[in-house]
């Protein structure tokens, strides 16, 4: 059964070395102190009202970087109230420690935009509205593909991923042209 995973470019897997590396870029004194033995660590989706949780394959590629694994207690898309355990992670201290704040912030990033389109969908149906609702490409410059992949799981479309995506000229186009429209 296809997944919202199976979207993914094959490249993306190197933000997630990328995003490890940025946030531990040398010495861990943390995990020096923690060591090896083996722990258990739940996942919360906190927050102040219902939410779509979102980012799963990218907390998923965190910790299997680290060794550890992920045991998830819902699926992605799935809603739900805050406080509630969405995952159970497994591996060394040091690893889940190494993991937990990039994994947090992600799916917290990744649900909060899934949440957002969700509503814009939802709104937009109650009201008759029976077209495509659609992102922009203002996204946060290095985060592109996690905000645009929350949009997906959300209901919403992505579309336009890039400057590449399709052509799309708007008045500052025009404006460099030195011409009045």
């Amino acid at each position: 059964m296809p997944t919202f995973a199976h979207l993914l470019p094959p490249s993306w897997k190197t933000a997630v070395t990328a995003w490890l590396e940025e946030d531990t870029p040398s010495f861990d004194y943390g995990g020096y102190v923690v060591g090896e033995v083996q722990r258990e660590a739940f996942l919360l989706g906190k927050g102040k009202s219902i939410a779509v949780l979102a980012g799963v394959p990218f907390v998923d590629e965190i910790f299997a970087q680290l060794g550890c694994t992920v045991e998830w207690h819902m699926s992605e898309g799935d809603t739900f109230e805050p406080v509630k355990r969405v995952a159970t992670v497994r591996g060394k201290a040091r690893h889940l420690l190494l993991g937990e704040r990039v994994a947090l912030n992600l799916l917290a990033r990744c649900s909060g935009i899934a949440t957002k389109s969700r509503y814009f969908l939802d709104t937009a149906r109650a009201n008759g509205f029976k077209g495509i609702i659609a992102g922009t490409r203002k996204t946060t410059p290095g985060f592109r593909l996690v905000e645009k992949y929350g949009m997906l799981v959300g209901g919403i479309d992505a579309h336009r991923h890039d400057l590449s995506s399709m052509v799309m000229l708007k008045d500052n186009h025009v404006w460099s042209t030195g011409k009045d429209g």
